[in-house]
């Protein structure tokens, strides 16, 4: 899917890099980063994403989105790589993947049943 598409709807976002690109994946874990992957770094709660980017791109990751405010000198100058910085990465992981997955929640009904008693269930 070309990146373009996968990025609509994100607002905010700075890009350095070709954006007319074919992404076969978008991955928050660069362990499953692929060739031709779109990799999305998050700030964890114990670990920071930002630091496994270098290995995304080993692995062959075209495009990287960063959060703004994230240290990226070290690696903003990598060619053949697109980088988006965004706002809030957490939220263009969501968007990025209800994009590139086609809207799957639009296609089916979805109900949500909360109570008081019984949620594990």
């Amino acid at each position: 899917m070309n990146l373009k598409s996968i990025l609509i709807g994100i607002e905010g976002l700075k890009a350095k890099g070709n954006l007319d690109l074919e992404i076969s994946s978008v991955e928050c874990d660069y362990r499953t980063v692929k060739k031709g992957s779109l990799f999305v770094a998050i700030r964890g709660y114990e670990v920071d994403g930002h630091s496994f980017i270098g290995k995304a791109i080993e692995k062959g990751a075209r495009a990287i989105i960063f959060e703004q405010g994230a240290d990226y000198k070290e690696f903003i100058n990598h060619k053949n790589i697109t980088f988006i910085m965004a706002p809030n990465t957490r939220l263009a992981l969501s968007l990025c993947s209800c994009n590139f997955y086609d809207n799957p929640s639009k296609k089916m009904k979805v109900i949500g049943i909360t109570g008081t008693k019984g949620k594990t269930t």
